[in-house]
């Protein structure tokens, strides 16, 4: 016989859970066993960031991540942070205690309903109606989290049950086993080929599926093969290397100019991972309505929905990328190809000699720009993960820093703050140094959890874009409402941030020029403990957002 709380540590054991992230509250029958049993509870300082925490470990590890959340406020506070990995498709399992079934329905403390609001933010939301039950729900939570397309789960578990015993037998090996991928049809990788091979200005675009497929060198190969450019969406951009001589960039709202146009222009789109969502295709302006879209996704609801699709593969991207390589490989670009693919190499060689001209522009300002800042990171591109905030900073570092190595740059989906926590689990996966890029704004909602880093010791590096405001509010004002600024709907105090993280145990160097954050941010690399880098940059630089093409000329 064992405890409830125990059958649940078991189960968790038996997937090889390392970390356990949460605010404690109350069910300490459940601490006992986490702790007997060598999981290591993460504390952090508020659930929100607790599920931040867990989301970015499940995104960089690839493993399932446990979040816990008591009853009441804290099964709230946990259910309205799941946003990001649901959008994000993070396998996240969410167990939260509920109020004692001895108390159901008599104006207990802290009672509430707490199904409903899991509902819209999880793939499978369930309750232990009584104690013999918990083990396997749990399992069924970890199942459909890591299944088909992955997503948050939540189980509920009543905080009479933790200390019950049950009749349990401890699991030897793990439980879970993933299906084996989906092979393409045939007949329709032919129907793709066909479509392909006729277009006359093809480009591939890769989203996030690519890196879950593992699917990053074929890929590759294929456009190689047919000499096609590549684009990628915001979550597909570490599937192909930045200096890939058929890489035109990333596209959408948070973009490239070189890629949205080139993607604009082409007549054949083929889509591999990606929803083709508002985001990635600028408020699906991009690609034109008129191109051919061959689709590759595991997930049927993708299809037709944005743009009509010409050709639906619904299986594995690198299954189905290697048919169309071996179905293609010994085929000669046709004229029409090579001359759109000279064409598009051309256009992104200019787009960068255009970002160089404006980096060389700012070098000398009195104020940094976030070009210079990430000019100077750059240098590390090999080193080091990268972890972005939304907003602002998802789009600087989303299209201006080169990535070189899959999954290593992250961003939050959605969710602003998200950056700081993540990457505290990003780190906890990670043997190298990662880096959270965010703005005074997202940074503001968990300063607390600078704590949290200095007591587990989690190393990360914090460069936090000052501008003292919420600056895409204040250019949308500006540049798009008239010049109607409203200074108390966005302008922010003037923080040093790198003094609070001092205070709170971390290091920390507030930073005004160049040479300053080339000195600091080398030093931070190398530092064992967390390091707040407080970079006080220019609130009029524009990143390459496509917000206000309209009003502002845009050449990056």
């Amino acid at each position: 016989m064992l405890k409830v709380a125990e059958s649940i540590v078991d189960r968790l054991k038996a997937v090889g859970t390392e970390y356990f992230f949460l605010l404690t509250g109350g069910d300490q029958p459940l601490w006992i066993a986490l702790h007997e049993a060598n999981i290591k509870m993460v504390v952090a300082r508020s659930e929100n960031s607790a599920v931040y925490m867990a989301d970015g470990y499940a995104r960089a590890s690839g493993k399932p991540a446990i979040v816990y959340g008591q009853a009441g406020p804290g099964a709230a506070n946990v259910a309205s942070a799941l946003a990001d990995p649901f959008w994000a498709q993070t396998p996240v399992i969410a167990l939260t205690g509920a109020n004692s079934t001895k108390t159901d329905y008599i104006g207990e403390y802290q009672s509430l309903e707490q199904m409903s609001l899991f509902a819209p933010v999880t793939k499978w939301n369930g309750i232990a109606a009584n104690a013999s039950r918990v083990p396997d729900l749990l399992t069924l939570a970890i199942q459909q989290a890591m299944a088909g397309s992955r997503g948050p789960t939540h189980l509920d578990v009543p905080k009479d049950f933790f200390g019950q015993e049950t009749d349990y037998h401890s699991l030897s090996r793990s439980f879970l086993h993933q299906p084996a991928p989906i092979p393409p049809d045939t007949s329709t990788v032919e129907d793709a080929c066909r479509i392909l091979l006729a277009a006359e200005k093809p480009v591939i675009l890769a989203g996030d599926g690519v890196l879950r497929s593992g699917a990053g060198d074929s890929i590759q190969a294929l456009a190689e093969t047919l000499n096609i450019p590549i684009a990628t969406t915001m979550g597909g951009k570490t599937s192909v290397p930045a200096e890939h001589v058929l890489n035109i960039g990333v596209i959408g709202r948070y973009s490239s100019k070189a890629a949205n146009d080139l993607v604009s222009e082409s007549d054949c789109v083929l889509v591999v991972g990606s929803r083709l969502g508002g985001l990635a295709t600028r408020g699906y302006s991009i690609p034109n309505r008129r191109a051919h879209i061959v689709s590759i996704n595991t997930d049927p609801n993708v299809f037709d929905v944005s743009y009509p699709t010409a050709v639906k593969l619904l299986s594995d991207a690198k299954l189905t990328l290697d048919a169309i390589n071996q179905r293609v490989s010994d085929t000669s670009t046709s004229s029409a190809i090579q001359k759109w693919t000279e064409y598009a190499k051309e256009r992104v060689t200019e787009w960068r000699y255009n970002l160089n001209e404006a980096v060389d522009a700012v070098a000398s300002s009195s104020v940094l720009s976030p070009l210079t800042v990430l000019k100077s990171m750059s240098r590390y591109n090999n080193e080091i993960t990268l972890v972005a905030d939304t907003g602002y900073m998802a789009a600087w570092t989303g299209v201006l820093f080169p990535t070189v190595r899959p999954n290593s740059y992250f961003r939050a989906i959605g969710s602003l703050g998200w950056a700081f926590p993540a990457s505290l689990g990003v780190q906890l996966a990670r043997n190298e140094k990662v880096v959270c890029v965010t703005g005074d704004g997202g940074f503001g909602y968990h300063l607390a959890d600078i704590e949290t880093a200095v007591r587990y010791r989690i190393p990360v590096v914090i460069v936090v874009f000052n501008n003292n405001g919420l600056v895409f509010e204040y250019h949308e004002q500006k540049y798009r409402h008239g010049g109607n600024v409203i200074a108390e709907a966005n302008d922010l105090s003037d923080v040093d941030y790198s003094a609070v993280g001092r205070a709170l145990g971390a290091e920390g160097c507030r930073i005004r020029t160049k040479d300053e954050f080339e000195r600091e941010f080398r030093s931070a690399l190398e530092n064992e403990k967390p390091t707040v880098l407080d970079v006080v940059i220019d609130r009029e630089a524009f990143p390459p957002v496509t917000n206000f093409e309209r009003v502002v000329e845009r050449t990056i």
